[in-house]
């Protein structure tokens, strides 16, 4: 095989842009750094250009399809010279674009920042790991910013975030604001007053599915709002999941509640879930769809522990190796209430209550199961 010559090798121009810098009005878009970096390869002669780009991907995040793609490159020995429009492009993590740095001499490329007046090939650049410095300094007094912003607009009682919870939609009015939705209010009302009825949040699910009631997301779809879950198969599948979620929510008595997470971190963006005592709570800052002692009674049954009696013998021998014959899914041995009795040592259908395909409900008894599988064995012909 020919070894590849220097003049055959690419030139990489790597552009990035993230929606920090759009918000911070610098002209940095890709279209800008695509044109400064031909310009300055062309008077400089460097050929076989190839773009690698990224766009709206925040500096401090070093997995980028763009960036990825121009280090295979490099890794395959293809790439003679890397340029940049400036090393805030690379990244804005100091360790990271050192890594970056130490992978372009071990692959002998040429790295060159072209507004930076940078160019490896010059020698080494003691001017460079102050740029890298300032670099995350930059995203890092960002942050605070943004957080300082955004604690201040919630003292005030102004959201930070346009999501809105099942049951409101955005006030086109007041911005900012919730009024309620009188067609999700219904449902909502609903799974309130079935909980208080005595009814499980599972049984609640099925019920909405069996009379097609559209879950949150397929409702916003109709209505024109944002869905925040686009991606599922079933418009009607509410699980007890959902059902909970909205059972917990203060928001339905007239609370409004801020500040329910706040970011650790301003490099991976992780974030938590706050306590009580850090949220902005405002009592009646919103339209309420149930009374406060609906909601506290809910919230004191679901808190209550209900649980059929732990089985006390060792696991059954047959569980695992038997199927249900009109479904297909395994039975699960259990002890457990079944049609409002109790039954022991029984095997049931695990697709019964399935989210997505919902089998009959039936059961075998343990002992009638081991003592057909007993007689099959004991009256099997002797090879």
């Amino acid at each position: 095989m020919k070894k590849q010559t220097e003049k055959d090798k690419l030139t990489a121009l790597y552009e990035r842009l993230s929606h920090d810098d759009e918000r911070a009005g610098e002209s940095v878009s890709i279209e800008n750094q695509k044109r400064i970096l031909e310009d300055y390869a062309r008077k400089n002669g460097f050929i076989n250009i190839r773009h690698f780009t990224d766009d709206g991907i925040r500096g401090t995040t070093f997995k980028r399809p763009g960036l990825d793609a121009m280090l295979d490159e490099i890794r395959a020995g293809n790439v003679a010279t890397v340029i940049i429009k400036d090393q805030s492009r690379i990244g804005r993590d100091v360790v990271e674009v050192g890594l970056l740095k130490r992978t372009f001499d071990e692959y002998h490329v040429r790295f060159i920042a072209a507004n930076d007046n940078l160019d490896t090939a010059n020698g080494f650049d003691i001017m460079s790991i102050f740029r890298d410095v300032i670099n995350e300094w930059y995203v890092a007094d960002t942050s605070r910013k943004i957080k300082t912003v955004f604690k201040s607009r919630m003292e005030k009682g102004l959201r930070c975030s346009g999501s809105v919870c099942y049951g409101y939609r955005a006030s086109k009015e007041q911005k900012g604001e919730w009024i309620i939705d009188e067609e999700a209010a219904a449902v909502v009302r609903r799974i309130f007053q079935s909980v208080l009825a005595g009814e499980t949040v599972a049984s609640i699910a099925k019920a909405l599915r069996t009379e097609k009631i559209p879950i949150p997301s397929e409702h916003w779809k109709r209505t024109g709002e944002p869905v925040r879950a686009a991606k599922y198969t079933d418009p009607y599948a509410w699980s007890a999941t959902t059902i909970g979620y909205i059972l917990k929510r203060p928001e339905y008595t007239g609370r409004k509640v801020l500040g329910k997470t706040v970011c650790e971190n301003y490099k991976t963006k992780s974030s938590r879930k706050t306590a009580p005592e850090e949220q902005y709570i405002f009592e009646g800052a919103i339209p309420a769809i149930v009374d406060v002692e609906t909601w506290q009674t809910v919230q004191k049954i679901r808190e209550t522990v209900r649980r059929a009696p732990k089985r006390q013998n060792a696991p059954n021998r047959l569980t695992g190796l038997l199927y249900c014959a009109d479904c297909g899914s395994k039975l699960t041995h259990r002890y457990t209430l079944v049609q409002g009795k109790w039954i022991e040592d029984a095997f049931i259908c695990s697709g019964y209550r399935h989210l997505i395909h919902d089998c009959t409900m039936h059961h075998i008894v343990g002992q009638r199961i081991e003592g057909d599988a007993n007689r099959e064995l004991f009256f099997q012909p002797l090879s």
